[in-house]
């Protein structure tokens, strides 16, 4: 089995700016931003809306509502469409 590639922090931080960023653009607001950069596992972050709605993403197993999941790096647009639609 190969292991995912890893991201860095700088490419995580600009990716999880332009999916907050096109989240503002929709109108969600995001008001909290945890992210867990461990050298031994996958990077991990959440978003929590002002809606209450949690978008939890995994770099190797991609973004989650819980109920819905995407590829790891999804369109920013379709992380936004994870916390808009039912």
């Amino acid at each position: 089995m190969q292991t995912p590639s890893r991201h860095n922090p700088v490419s995580v931080t600009r990716y999880l700016d332009a999916v907050v960023e096109v989240l503002r653009s929709a109108g969600v607001s995001v008001v909290e931003v945890d992210v867990d950069l461990t050298v031994s596992s996958p990077v991990r972050a959440q978003l929590v809306t002002d809606a209450g709605r949690v978008l939890r993403w995994r770099e190797d197993l991609g973004w989650s509502t819980g109920s819905r999941v995407i590829e790891p790096v999804s369109h920013p647009g379709a992380v936004a469409r994870l916390a808009v639609e039912p």
